[in-house]
């Protein structure tokens, strides 16, 4: 166990403030193959595949197995209760003794029937929550904005590099492997999504066309939705591009999104509800006579995952959060024609968004065909 960060201290102090609104004395997460492991990172620091955290008034235990006992040892916060063969259950009921918790609160949604009953014979009382890790989640702190900045520019950086490698006679999958290298080497651990979207030609129409063997021809848009995972934080971005004369049609649908972007990021302050910067964008395609073409939300939070709160679009009405760090990504979509997206992240302040994608020009680019 290492000390624990101020970082930390105010995370646990948060959750401290919740669970007494709630009138619990603890909260229960856990972790299996990494589902749910950045709850679980969020609080700790612990970056295993699997784990049960245990948190209370007064502190926390991590339970882990064999496998992760040094890595929890150097990571985590809080101390570790070991786990013994595959069943955690003891270590557990030893986690909420010393932490005197008899009222655990739990994650409505991520807890699984075998786990509700084996902590009803373990606790008093059991309290649902929904969301509640993942409100507190959406709320940045300075370290992890800089991680996000971080992890932002190494994905701008990497589309600018990459560009040549785009050009008729290479496949969709081609390209998509010289940006997966483009973003590892500039130190990202992992590509934001494994199959992420190379969309070209009239495989633009579909927003989430993620690469195939398709050949890149002169004449197409290419829509790339991709982002790098620095130290567990997500970046999250999306550019099209031409390859030598394309379809004016596509070109003014071009600048059309393009101004839908610039809106909704000027919309963005914490006086704004996601609703309303959603309709920055909204409004504005649907002014030109597209509004049936964009068919999705404008935007959603990132963090320690790809989809976070809060939310941007048309039925949020909450104020977006300072601190929050969130996509703006309006895109129209023509069945036979192809699309456009394009995609920056923005963090939320009092009066403004920074965006933080910006080392990647959102000017149209018509790649020469040579």
């Amino acid at each position: 166990m290492r000390d624990i960060s101020p970082m930390y201290s105010r995370r646990a102090e948060r959750m401290s403030e919740e669970l007494e609104a709630l009138g619990a004395d603890g909260f229960f997460l856990a972790s299996s193959e990494s589902n749910n492991a950045a709850s679980i990172q969020y609080f700790s620091g612990f970056t295993g595949s699997f784990a049960i955290l245990v948190l209370g008034r007064e502190g926390g235990r991590l339970v882990t197995d064999s496998r992760y006992f040094l890595q929890a040892e150097e990571q985590s916060a809080f101390p570790l209760v070991r786990m013994e063969d595959r069943d955690p259950w003891p270590a557990v009921g030893q986690a909420l003794a010393e932490l005197g918790v008899q009222t655990i609160a739990v994650e409505d949604d991520r807890l699984s029937l075998l786990q509700g009953r084996a902590l009803e014979k373990v606790v008093k009382t059991v309290v649902g929550t929904a969301d509640l890790p993942r409100r507190l989640r959406a709320v940045k702190d300075p370290e992890e904005q800089e991680q996000l900045r971080r992890s932002a520019r190494i994905a701008a950086e990497a589309f600018e590099a990459f560009l040549p490698a785009i050009r008729p006679g290479r496949s969709e999958a081609e390209i998509a492997a010289d940006l997966v290298y483009e973003i590892r080497r500039r130190g990202a651990q992992q590509m934001a999504k494994g199959n992420f979207v190379v969309a070209s030609g009239p495989r633009g129409a579909r927003p989430h066309g993620v690469f195939t063997d398709r050949v890149l021809q002169c004449g197409d848009f290419v829509t790339m939705d991709f982002g790098a995972v620095l130290n567990g934080y997500y970046s999250d971005i999306t550019r099209t591009v031409g390859i030598g004369d394309v379809d004016s049609r596509l070109i003014e649908l071009y600048h059309i999104v393009d101004e839908a972007r610039r809106r909704a990021i000027a919309a963005v302050s914490a006086n704004a509800t996601g609703r309303e910067v959603d309709a920055a964008a909204r409004d504005y395609i649907a002014s030109k006579g597209w509004g049936d073409c964009f068919t999705h939300s404008t935007g959603h939070g990132i963090g320690l995952e790809l989809h976070e709160l809060p939310v941007v679009n048309r039925l949020n009405d909450r104020k977006l959060p300072v601190g929050a760090v969130v996509t703006v990504e309006p895109g129209i979509y023509v069945e036979e024609l192809g699309g456009v997206r394009i995609e920056d992240d923005v963090i939320v302040h009092p009066d403004n968004g920074e965006v933080i994608t910006a080392a990647s020009s959102t000017a149209l680019r018509l790649l020469s065909p040579a």
